[in-house]
């Protein structure tokens, strides 16, 4: 059962209070924070009488404490001096918590006892007459934790994910799942969404240009996009990539996911699981600078409002500025979010939030062409083909409200509602952009410029779930029920295009500061109106885990969707009455540490992409095919699974050669879309992530993709594959190691990103990248249990290579240069 957030109490007579004084104080002078409570975080279940078997052998107390708590469930925070030189004999066999804990504690000087609302404390032995020495209690609390929450567990990777509505063990999920931990965030000074996504296994980039960005895996768009289990509309150029501050982890399920979305989507869903406020108070500051004169800030602050800990609070704020290594780029980030979370009663949890996201950027729409036979033009890696005017400056906000209630028995309600709006401001959008001035000069280029002020975006869902354990036939098995309503609006962009034309521009003399001076007004522009739209969407599902035998599990479950999407100024209108979307996996453990697992899930994904005729395609549709092996060591701490895949799916929307470009009134800047025939693709992935040993951390996957058409209605596109930007071979790896004795404080790290060739090909053109490995590695000293200082660098040897390739477009992207960061972290 999952639990709710960690009461976190240090050895103190008094607990720290939250006040709006003290809060404002810590945000004005955030990196001098000075005194810290060391912790660690347990994974799982419900703290209840039930008995469970357990194999810990002795060692230090600290140690043994946490594999007991990440397999009891119960969360564990203290003053590691207090147990320090300490030993526990450990744990065999089966027992309930409080007779475990009695184990784990048996010949030291302490022992559990737990209080009326259903806590735990740790105090100090009654000590022999005339011994006057007390020792103040340490409380372990079993209130309040997520677990599957990574902040503060210093490990990468994770042992459970929330990704199914639910806490489960990603080594009982039949399907490969990646967890990108809060420790490996912080080591990478992984930014934002975008540099997380490139650094994982399995997951392509691919760049519309520099602002709207996709992501790929199997061959397919990742268009599954979750923020605490809520499903997310990416929207298009309103859309900020999410900034990683905020975020306690990354949950990636490979593999169609239709009964967490409706449409089964047969790539990948990623889900953004955001803080949560502590019981504790704790303080953070971070401050790096960088190559291209990168100055980022980041203040986290966190704790409770009264004494008892029902109040709850919790800040981050950011502020981002950085240049690019092309000319005149630039981009300024602020992002502010803040949650509250009051505890009605011992049962019933309220969590509001509000998140506002603000960039404001040159932006680049476009990058650079290629020769006429798509061969190289070995244009300099600083070349911006685009004026220092230009500015695409959007915000996103989002606000959500959870009530959540916990029933006898191990049973959980929760109730969510999302808000969010997605805008452009301060002027919105203006771009200049190239395009070919000559058929025998490559370098020769006429430029002109679009604007569009405004666009916007918004989307409301609402979720109820209800999860626990269901004793039938005398097993105990879990069942998830939930029922979810979204309505998305989208008001598209209004604005000119062809504003302010210059012709025969060599771009090999291209100075973004003076070649094309700014167009004023919007005289000669062609006005253009994209269409507005609306998408609507039920969804009632259900999922089983039923216990079959001890070694056995059967997951079974469906989900009916309700899809209706109109085109407002228009009669352009398709609706999907229930449609249902099965999914079955079998999980079988071999013996403590493996598990084999098989899955088949149907796939469903109604696509926004019309035809010449201005027809919206239909949804795609197919079997998405799994297996594998998992193995989790060390209580969870290391996980590792080798898994292979098969997906067949029939309609997808390609780019319609026969169609004009622009293709208007839907593709402004593309061609129309015609559905395809059918498709497969098939491969397998190798991943181990977590704590090899306590000072050595991995996170490592490598992934083989073989994607293709089996049938079409152009011939010559069977056997080709379906994406030729993704590679066959993709390769991601880093690992840290904490050095010991006189150089404990400082850790080292070093990885690699590596892939095999890829190309892209039109009209018989064909340009290509080929593979290449970007190593990357990092330092970090702790002063102190307070002050860390670390060092990044990117791409040491300075590689030069293209992220993404176009044949005949403009749409070729250099990958970043050698680049360094420099952090300061304080720790309060």
């Amino acid at each position: 059962m999952p639990l709710f957030t960690s009461p976190v109490q240090a050895a103190s007579p008094s607990r720290a209070v939250l006040t709006p004084r003290r809060l404002v104080l810590i945000l004005a002078a955030a990196w001098s924070l000075q005194t810290s409570v060391a912790h660690a975080q347990a994974a799982p279940a419900a703290a209840g009488a039930s008995q469970q078997h357990y194999s810990l052998s002795a060692g230090p107390l600290v140690d043994v404490v946490n594999r007991f708590a990440s397999q009891a469930g119960i969360a564990l925070t203290f003053d590691a001096d207090a147990l320090r030189n300490e030993s526990s004999s450990g744990v065999q066999g089966s027992y309930g918590v409080e007779d475990g804990l009695r184990q784990v504690l048996a010949g030291t000087r302490w022992q559990a006892r737990r209080m009326a609302n259903g806590a735990y404390i740790l105090e100090a032995r009654p000590l022999a007459s005339g011994d006057a020495t007390v020792l103040a209690p340490v409380r372990i609390t079993a209130q309040g934790f997520n677990p599957a929450s990574t902040e503060g567990s210093g490990a990468y990777g994770g042992s459970a994910t929330t990704i199914f509505k639910g806490a489960q063990s990603v080594r009982d999920t039949p399907q490969p799942v990646t967890i990108v931990s809060r420790q490996l965030l912080d080591d990478r000074k992984l930014p934002d969404l975008h540099d997380v996504l490139q650094n994982v296994p399995g997951v392509t980039v691919d760049y519309t240009d520099s602002e709207r960005v996709s992501y790929y895996s199997r061959g397919f768009a990742i268009d599954s996009l979750q923020v605490d289990g809520m499903n997310m509309y990416q929207a298009g150029s309103n859309f900020i990539q999410p900034d990683t501050a905020v975020l306690d982890r990354v949950e990636i399920l490979r593999g169609s996911a239709g009964i967490l979305r409706g449409s089964g989507n047969p790539s990948a869903t990623v889900n953004l699981v955001r803080k949560r406020p502590t019981r504790e108070f704790q303080a953070s500051a971070d401050v790096t600078v960088g190559s291209w004169d990168r100055r980022r800030a980041e203040a986290d602050i966190s704790g409770a409002f009264n004494d008892s800990g029902t109040l709850r609070g919790r800040v981050v704020a950011v502020a981002d500025n950085k240049d690019f290594f092309q000319d005149a780029r630039y981009e300024h980030r602020k992002v502010f979010y803040g949650v509250l979370q009051a505890d009605l009663t011992d049962r019933t949890t309220l969590t509001g939030s509000f998140q506002h996201t603000e960039l404001k950027a040159t932006g680049a729409w476009g990058g650079l062409p290629r020769g006429f036979d798509g061969s190289d033009l070995k244009l300099g890696r600083s070349t911006y083909l685009g004026a220092d005017w230009n500015h695409w400056n959007r915000y996103n906000d989002q606000a959500m409200l959870e009530l959540e209630h916990r029933f006898d028995g191990g049973w959980e309600v929760k109730a969510t509602a999302m808000n969010t709006r997605f805008r452009y401001f301060d002027g919105g959008f203006k771009q200049s952009y190239i395009t070919r001035a000559s058929t025998t000069n490559p370098y020769l280029y006429n430029v002109t410029t679009s604007i569009y002020p405004s666009s916007a975006s918004d989307q409301n869902g609402v979720s109820l779930t209800a999860n626990g354990p269901v004793e039938l036939f005398g097993r105990t098995h879990h069942l998830t029920l939930g029922a979810e309503s979204s309505y998305v609006r989208q008001t598209n962009s209004s604005g000119y295009f062809n504003v302010g034309p210059k012709n025969n521009i060599d771009i090999r003399d291209w100075d973004p500061s003076s070649t094309y001076p700014e167009p004023q007004g919007t005289t000669g522009g062609s006005f253009y109106e994209a269409s507005n739209n609306r998408t609507k969407q039920q969804a009632l599902y259900a999922l089983g885990r039923i216990s079959l035998a001890d070694p056995l599990t059967l997951l079974v479950g469906a989900r009916a969707t309700w899809w209706d999407y109109e085109v407002l100024q228009g009669t352009t209108q398709y609706s999907i009455d229930r449609e249902i979307t099965p999914y079955a996996g079998l999980v079988y453990d071999l013996n403590e540490n493996f598990s084999v697992y098989g899955s088949y899930s149907e796939i469903f994904t109604p696509q926004q992409a019309y035809d010449s005729g201005g027809n919206l395609l239909e949804p795609i549709r197919g079997e998405d095919y799994e297996a594998g092996i998992k193995g989790a060591f060390y209580d969870g701490r290391l996980n590792a699974a080798l898994s292979v895949f098969r997906i067949n799916n029939v309609g997808r929307a390609m780019d319609d050669a026969g169609s004009a470009n622009p293709c208007l009134p839907n593709y402004p800047t593309g061609y129309c879309k015609v559905a395809g025939g059918k498709t497969r693709s098939e491969g397998w992935e190798l991943e181990v992530s977590g704590e090899v040993t306590p000072d050595w951390q991995i996170m490592a996957g490598y992934t083989n993709t073989r994607t293709k058409y089996l049938s079409d209605s152009t011939a010559s596109n069977v056997g080709q594959p379906i994406r030729t930007l993704d590679p066959r071979h993709l390769l991601r790896v880093f690992t840290t190691y904490r050095l010991p004795g006189q150089l404990r404080g400082l850790t080292l790290g070093a990885g690699v990103q590596a892939q095999s060739d890829t190309y892209a090909s039109a009209r018989g053109i064909t340009a290509r990248q080929a593979g290449f490995a970007i190593y990357n590695a990092m330092a970090s000293y702790d002063f102190n249990k307070n002050l860390r200082l670390q060092l990044n660098v990117n791409n040491i040897f300075d590689k030069v290579y293209y992220k993404k390739v176009d044949a005949t477009g403009i749409s070729n992207y250099y990958g970043d240069p050698r680049n360094v960061m420099l952090t300061l972290s304080a720790r309060m």
